[in-house]
């Protein structure tokens, strides 16, 4: 009897305070800060024990799904954020919902958007993405934090100077060319000036914008780096899948099937980064340089920032920003693509528009001079067109962030700990700032700059915005208006009748069914 009370005595030694920490984390902690809320008029959907309000947004992401839109309308909130309209109609743009059991505070105003998005002092730092988020991105700009963020910035940014983008413009349209030509194939240019074909553009933006970062980024090593591509593609669908899966505390490091499958890729995407970066390291070291390309430019402005050993990144670091340039730089601009097609497909007044001033600044025909960066700087109508895209369908539709500490965000005391979630989606429909044309397709909002499109100067998050503003933005619009260029100055184009306007968030804003297109050849 004495052991067993010995036993009995030990378990309470261990579970005591485990049971207390979890009363603690379940209980006490989601109770005290919906009512630090509530004492700020700041209310939301009840807290469920354990499991938030998952069960709710579930239930409301489900019912979505089998929702089709009509082709004239842009309102994707609906379906990819329906359970966020739900309670931003009953609570109002400023809410508190619950992930698990963390207070999730929706930043519905652009006054809260600023205030997080320029903080330079990490009060609001970006959430743990998780292992499985990493494989497929790395702990690269995305992700870090502070110093090491800054240290980061520092080497990628001269990669990513205008100057030396122009420069990669031709191998851009390089790519964009071999698509083109693919289609003129299949429209039967030889026979046909006249005839049509219908092709699916998305999955052809995806593996040209595989093409053009593999040759921008890795130069002549661009075959492995379509590897690299491949790799990504599947750890995509891995990451995908798990964030819509009930997951709990460690699972991303138990040696599931799907874990096994991403260690496996990530080892592959690692290895190949790995030999390519180090014939780079070689190839300098014998006087040959690092390459014109962005790897090159990396190792470059590393080796430079070296003598200064706080500044210098590792060579994982440097894997890490191959996989969160490779990914953002060829997935967002795909699908920024595809929206374009969509929009220039169904608005035939603005496909002609732009065709027109494609011709002037870029010339047409079959004897145009290839595509410069020069030309497409020229090309302002494009350029509203895509900024009017990512309005409509931008990438991402939600930022997250995580308060640090106790902070005052415009007036609202907000714990520590509590999750910030930046509706992007919501916030480019709102009239208050866009006008009363909020929800419409109109370009012409940004003919005075995208900076004036808006009510409030910085509107348009769809690169986020403050300091940690994507990196690559201009690399994107520099593909997008390379591609868009050669297809306008060859192609009439309508979406075909059997498209489904149906936008999913598969990580990323696309299709749920691809883009089908009917392309009509113009004469040469």
């Amino acid at each position: 009897m004495a052991a067993m009370g010995l036993v009995v005595a030990a378990l309470a030694v261990v579970l005591v305070p485990w049971l207390w920490a979890a009363v603690l984390h379940l209980v006490w902690r989601p109770y005290a800060a919906a009512r630090a809320f509530a004492r700020q008029g700041i209310r939301g959907p009840p807290y469920r024990f354990f499991y938030g309000n998952s069960g709710e947004a579930k239930a409301m992401l489900a019912a979505a799904a089998g929702e089709v839109l009509d082709r004239s309308s842009h309102d994707i909130v609906p379906r990819v954020m329906p359970h966020y309209r739900a309670w931003a109609s009953r609570h109002g743009k400023v809410f508190v919902s619950w992930s698990g059991a963390m207070p999730t505070l929706c930043a519905g105003t652009y006054d809260m958007v600023k205030r997080v998005l320029s903080d330079k002092t990490g009060l609001y730092a970006k959430p743990d993405p998780g292992p499985t988020i990493l494989s497929l991105l790395g702990m690269g700009l995305v992700f870090t934090e502070g110093e090491d963020w800054a240290r980061h910035r520092r080497v990628v940014h001269p990669a990513f100077a205008m100057d030396k983008l122009k420069s990669m413009a031709g191998t851009m349209a390089a790519c964009a060319g071999e698509v083109v030509r693919d289609w003129e194939a299949r429209v039967g240019v030889a026979t046909a000036p006249g005839g049509k074909a219908t092709v699916e553009v998305g999955q052809q933006f995806t593996e040209l914008t595989a093409d053009v970062i593999s040759h921008t980024a890795f130069g002549s090593s661009f075959r492995r780096g379509k590897e690299v591509f491949m790799a990504q593609r599947e750890l995509q669908g891995i990451a995908f899948a798990a964030i819509n899966s009930v997951r709990f505390p460690g699972m991303g490091y138990v040696p599931t099937k799907a874990n096994l499958r991403r260690w496996r890729l990530e080892r592959k995407v690692r290895g190949t980064l790995m030999d390519i970066i180090r014939e780079r390291v070689a190839a300098a070291g014998e006087a040959r340089g690092y390459g014109s390309d962005l790897l090159g430019l990396m190792l470059e402005a590393n080796a430079a920032a070296g003598k200064k050993a706080a500044a210098i990144m590792s060579m994982d670091e440097i894997i890490d920003e191959c996989k969160t340039f490779f990914f953002a730089g060829h997935d967002t601009t795909a699908h920024l693509l595809t929206w374009a097609m969509f929009l220039l497909g169904t608005h035939p007044e603005w496909q002609h528009r732009l065709r027109e001033e494609v011709v002037r600044e870029c010339g047409g025909g079959e004897a145009a001079p290839p595509i410069n960066g020069d030309a497409l700087g020229k090309l302002k109508l494009v350029t509203m067109v895509l900024y009017e895209t990512l309005r409509l369908y931008g990438a991402v539709s939600m930022i997250g962030r995580v308060a640090a500490s106790d902070a005052d965000l415009c007036g609202v005391k907000v714990p520590r700990g509590t999750a910030l979630a930046i509706p992007i989606a919501m916030l480019h429909r709102d009239e208050e700032v866009w006008g009363t044309d909020a929800g419409e397709f109109n370009p012409l909002r940004f003919r005075d700059g995208v900076g004036r499109a808006a009510a409030i100067p910085g509107a348009l998050l769809a690169f986020s915005g403050g300091p940690r503003s994507c990196i690559g933005q201009d690399f994107a619009m520099l593909e997008a208006k390379a591609t868009l260029a050669l297809i306008l100055r060859r192609f009439e184009f309508e979406v075909a009748p059997e498209y489904v306007h149906a936008p999913a968030d598969f990580l990323t804003l696309q299709p749920l069914r691809g883009l089908p297109v009917v392309l009509k050849l113009l004469d040469p």
